[in-house]
């Protein structure tokens, strides 16, 4: 084999583990530990609101009673068939 661990390198290991500090685990805030949640629910409102927004202005408004008359009387169809139309409209 070509790899050879360096001289001395196992019993410097244990005086430079040793010369490490233990860490005390940090206590975490309510407002980080739900701020990755808050920033999601954030995203969905957003996502909610512009899609409204897309969705209202896009929309086209609904014919009333009368055009569909207006329509169905201009377009060459017999009264019993404007008549069945309306009946089944009702």
């Amino acid at each position: 084999m070509n790899y050879k661990v360096p001289e001395g390198y196992f019993e410097d290991l244990r005086a430079k583990l040793s010369a490490i500090p233990a860490q005390q685990p940090e206590k975490v805030s309510a407002v980080s530990r739900f701020t990755p949640y808050l920033a999601l629910a954030a995203c969905f409102a957003a996502a909610i609101i512009i899609g409204t927004g897309i969705l209202t202005r896009t929309t086209t408004p609904a014919a009333s009673e009368d055009e569909i008359i207006e329509y169905l009387v201009q377009s060459d169809l017999s009264l019993t068939q404007i008549e069945n139309y309306l009946s089944l409209n009702e």
